[in-house]
């Protein structure tokens, strides 16, 4: 995947027009590593605080959120598209849903704004 992917979108994405949008306290992305020496992107988001989902009702969240995401950047993100010569899997990005101040979130003092994360930690 050679996409750009920007905070913004990834926001906007998760956002606009979700109708779960209100479980959500953040988000930050990391590069996880997949098969053949490539690297997928990761959009971890945090639930607010006091918010606990059964596995059903974290799979809804997730799967919102990973259409919204890729809606923004289906849109605005030109080299986001589609490459048919890739396979279909080549621009697909992960949702992973965490409870308040878990994963990568458990320390609040390593995101800053929730954007990125270095070394997936």
């Amino acid at each position: 995947m050679g996409a750009n992917s920007y905070p913004q979108d990834v926001e906007r994405g998760l956002f606009e027009g979700n109708p779960l949008a209100d479980l959500i306290e953040g988000f930050c992305l990391t590069l996880e590593a997949g098969g053949e020496l490539e690297a997928g992107p990761v959009v971890h988001v945090q639930l607010r605080p006091g918010v606990a989902l059964s596995a059903v009702e974290a799979d809804q969240l997730a799967k919102i959120c990973q259409q919204g995401v890729q809606r923004q950047l289906d849109c605005h993100a030109g080299d986001f598209a589609a490459h048919p010569e890739q396979g279909p899997a080549a621009n697909e990005l992960a949702i992973a849903v965490h409870p308040y101040r878990s994963g990568p979130f458990a320390d609040p003092a390593a995101i800053r704004n929730g954007y990125l994360l270095r070394d997936g930690s």
